[in-house]
């Protein structure tokens, strides 16, 4: 039986496994949360624990950041001092058979007039995204940019397309089922790709003046808000999140520096092949239970990023 179907037999053991994952997220430790989460992934053997392996993190690409630097550096009138950038799903989605879902970008730019960014650490950020309604929402600048996420269409459809993105737990203490652990760890796996490629921007290409850039995910699970920024000797990133059961947690591990992620090399330590974690699976995989749903509930995030304009 798979691990996690024991510890997320309960929910106070999921909350407990998401807080340990979002250290790693909120300390820039993102090889080590793919070391883990391939991990996990290769134990289960199912076609979407395949997809997710089978899914490098250089093929998931963030576009158009150069001109995001340029529409900054040009900005008319008050300088922008803060980014906000997600991926959303579109709302009204065609669920015909073989329809592909690809996530697009949310983007917002802010300057101090709206937040007061400049003076805001990473924590203070974060705190303000826990409020009811964040100070900018509503205040970003007339900009038009562009940005694209390319590389994570196929994953992010058959997440959207997944029967188990609940799970209902009782007084019995049943393991979790199998198709519900996938669904998490593939969510976690969709985060990943997506911070990592923001890290890797802000680390090769960074913004203007090193202003902070919040991003997130609208409506997709986890809902983690990591803030990032390119100035030395500013902090590491902060993250907050939505666990199981609905609450917020934030991630208190702050440091002196900013832990700089760059492009990997030859040199890095990698997880894992995909081959060799195929390998070490064969013969481990598990058939899924049925379905246990709930109507999903509206993310915090949402007030974050929802009135951003969407850049499709």
């Amino acid at each position: 039986m798979h691990e996690l179907r024991t510890v997320f037999a309960i929910a106070e053991g999921e909350v407990a496994w998401t807080q340990q994952m979002n250290a790693l997220f909120a300390d820039g430790e993102f090889d080590e949360a793919e070391t883990m989460l391939a991990e996990a992934l290769s134990a289960l053997d199912t076609e979407l624990a395949w997809t997710c392996l089978e899914l490098p993190r250089e093929a998931v690409v963030l576009s158009g950041w150069e001109e995001l630097g340029e529409a900054i550096a040009l900005h008319e009138g008050p300088p922008v001092t803060g980014v906000t950038i997600a991926i959303a799903n579109d709302a009204d989605r065609d669920f015909a058979k073989g329809a592909v879902h690809s996530p697009h970008v949310r983007l917002g730019l802010y300057t101090d007039e709206a937040f007061g960014f400049s003076g805001a650490t990473p924590r203070r950020l974060l705190a303000e995204c826990r409020s009811h309604e964040p100070g900018w929402s509503g205040r970003e600048e007339d900009v038009e940019v562009h940005m694209d996420i390319e590389g994570l269409d196929t994953l992010n459809t058959l997440l959207l397309h997944h029967k188990q993105r609940h799970f209902f737990r009782d007084a019995t203490g049943e393991p979790a089922p199998l198709r519900y652990v996938e669904f998490v760890l593939g969510c976690w796996w969709r985060a990943l790709r997506w911070h990592q490629a923001v890290a890797t921007e802000c680390s090769v290409r960074g913004l203007p003046r090193g202003i902070p850039a919040i991003a997130g995910m609208v409506e997709m699970r986890p809902e983690v808000v990591a803030v990032h920024s390119t100035a030395r000797g500013a902090m590491r990133p902060a993250l907050t999140l939505v666990t199981c059961d609905g609450t917020s947690v934030i991630a208190d591990s702050f440091g002196d520096s900013f832990i700089q992620r760059r492009a990997p090399t030859a040199e890095d330590i990698a997880p894992p092949s995909v081959q060799a974690l195929r390998r070490r699976a064969l013969g481990e995989g598990e058939r899924a239970r049925g379905d246990i749903g709930r109507p999903q509930r509206r993310g915090f995030l949402a007030r974050i990023f929802s009135r951003h304009r969407e850049l499709v």
